[in-house]
């Protein structure tokens, strides 16, 4: 029983440590979702190894601004919009041809600071920190808001699937802001689009082919 007492003790004492040591913890996990949901973009650098080839590791590869990387042996891949998980399973699947079981790991050495994009009818469309616009929401009050001409019922939001295409839903902007129904804030994402319709589009295929006008084409 005392044993059973003093183990139960030590677990809270490094629940509540003065060190921060619970906290540091959950930084970590919280850094490593981070990376897990990172999207690799032009100008990033890459370290691929061959864990049973090392004469074909690339130390330090820069992803082209048409969004490839050259690679020995292989056609070059498209490296823009995928996570390091996502490239390396396609790595695997087009080396498989010529190696025996390859084995390969990606990582981004350095990259480009996370990012989302907003167009369309806010007062000041560009790119934006992540940091700064880590919501729907906040995205849109970082632009300057809507215009008079802005639908404020329908925000478009576009995220990358990993497969050359892109996630699109709609966001009804009102019923976050007056906390009404279901509609929750949208948490964002390295890479996101976020697109304001003009007030004369009602209807949501007709703003997802407005919003696909301005994103970026995977191949």
């Amino acid at each position: 029983m005392r044993l059973m007492l003093i183990t139960i003790m030590s677990t809270l004492c490094l629940l509540v440590a003065p060190n921060g040591s619970f906290a540091q913890v959950t930084e970590r996990d919280n850094q490593r979702s981070a990376a897990a949901n990172y999207r690799i973009q032009q100008g990033d650098k890459l370290s691929v190894k061959f864990f049973n080839n090392p004469d074909l590791n690339e130390p330090s590869l820069v992803v082209r601004p048409d969004g490839f990387i050259s690679l020995q042996i292989i056609n070059e891949i498209r490296a823009e919009g995928l996570s390091t998980s996502e490239l390396r399973a396609r790595l695997e699947k087009a080396y498989d041809e010529t190696l025996l079981e390859p084995i390969i790991s990606v990582t981004v050495i350095d990259f480009i600071a996370p990012h989302v994009y907003i167009a369309g009818q806010v007062s000041k469309p560009g790119r934006y920190d992540l940091r700064e616009a880590k919501t729907l929401m906040q995205a849109v009050f970082l632009a300057g808001g809507f215009t008079r001409d802005a639908n404020r019922n329908m925000v478009v939001h576009a995220r990358p699937n990993g497969t050359g295409d892109w996630n699109i839903q709609s966001a009804k902007v009102m019923d976050i802001l007056r906390q009404k129904g279901s509609q929750k804030d949208i948490l964002l994402q390295d890479g996101d689009y976020v697109f304001i319709p003009d007030s004369k589009i009602s209807q949501f295929n007709k703003a997802v082919e407005s919003i696909r006008g301005v994103l970026p084409r995977f191949f």
